[in-house]
């Protein structure tokens, strides 16, 4: 076994840990395994290592907004951020973020991107390469009417080496998006699928990290999500469908919290091209935290902003990252 694998499994253990007592990931993640035939966090990145030039373009998708208050969570956004630091240092490449249309979904990614340490460029900038270590934050539509032609262009402008989402909403078999509780969600949301679906038609390698099962990428396990995940299988909104997300990706990654995957695998693609500050450290960690709760970011769990994400305080999310860097550096 290469040492990177054997580093992907301790990776993937960690990430996976039932830290915050929802025993949802530790339950789907075989399946994932099973799929994926190799460690998640190594296959991702190995993959996007693989499909990636220096001063490419990369589209990272994100944001949940949940109930009450519909607003973006905390649990996302710095995994997105996460990654594209990596890409940016790494890789000389050119992050795109994609997130919900509003202006405070706009902030909160934006906050979050400034605190992993990257400038924010206008898309045409930064697709000119005048910009270095810098991102892009771009909203994209919750009209199905326009999602499809929308996500063509995007995808033609763009020319993306890779499509990533983090913590994306997503939809079940019938078009619906729903929140952990069952709750139809659908309106507050950009309708993503139809770039990873464009995305796929092209070639283009797509990778999904999710905690729940209603995130972009897991009906790569929607049978287990059905059978393992609580209103998987049957929703509380009039659907009737399930909370299980029906989108497929090329490579799942399921985490206990979202951002932590986002974390292990920036850390990895750090890993394979030897560039140890590709990763964030704990005071950009909180940094971040601090930057997306003062925009109004919601804990998921929690449902109120401040610095924590899915019922995790900031140390305790720092924690995590050291124990990633300490692993891997």
């Amino acid at each position: 076994m290469h040492q990177y694998e054997e580093l992907g499994i301790k990776l993937d253990q960690l990430i996976n840990s039932d830290s915050n007592g929802r025993g949802v990931a530790k339950k789907l993640y075989p399946y994932a395994f099973e799929k994926a035939g190799e460690p998640l966090v190594y296959k991702a990145a190995r993959e996007l290592v693989e499909n990636s030039d220096k001063g490419s373009p990369v589209l990272i998708m994100t944001g949940f907004r949940t109930p009450p208050l519909y607003v973006q969570e905390t649990d996302g956004p710095l995994g997105a951020a996460s990654i594209s630091r990596a890409f940016s240092i790494c890789l000389n490449a050119k992050p795109i973020i994609l997130t919900e249309q509003d202006e405070r979904s706009l902030r909160i990614v934006r906050a979050a991107v400034e605190g992993a340490g990257l400038k924010i460029s206008p898309l045409e900038d930064l697709l000119r390469g005048d910009q270095d270590l810098s991102a892009s934050v771009v909203g994209f539509t919750h009209s199905e009417e326009y999602a499809e032609e929308d996500a063509k262009r995007l995808i033609d402008e763009v020319n993306p080496r890779a499509v990533i989402a983090v913590k994306k909403a997503g939809r079940n078999f019938k078009g619906v998006y729903h929140s952990m509780s069952g709750l139809n969600v659908s309106k507050y949301h950009a309708k993503v699928e139809y770039i990873v679906d464009e995305a796929r038609k092209k070639g283009i390698l797509t990778i999904g990290t999710g905690d729940g099962g209603n995130e972009v990428g897991m009906g790569a396990i929607e049978d287990a999500v059905r059978k393992h995940v609580p209103y998987g299988d049957v929703c509380r909104c009039p659907c009737r469908g399930g909370i299980a997300s029906s989108s497929k990706v090329d490579v799942l990654i399921t985490s206990s919290i979202s951002n932590w995957g986002g974390y292990a695998l920036s850390g990895m693609i750090s890993k394979i091209l030897e560039k140890p500050n590709g990763i964030h450290d704990p005071e950009a960690e909180e940094l971040m935290f601090s930057l997306v709760a003062k925009e109004g970011a919601v804990d998921g769990i929690k449902g109120k902003a401040g610095k924590s994400a899915d019922g995790l305080g900031v140390e305790a999310h720092k924690s995590v990252l050291m124990l990633i860097r300490e692993m891997l550096f």
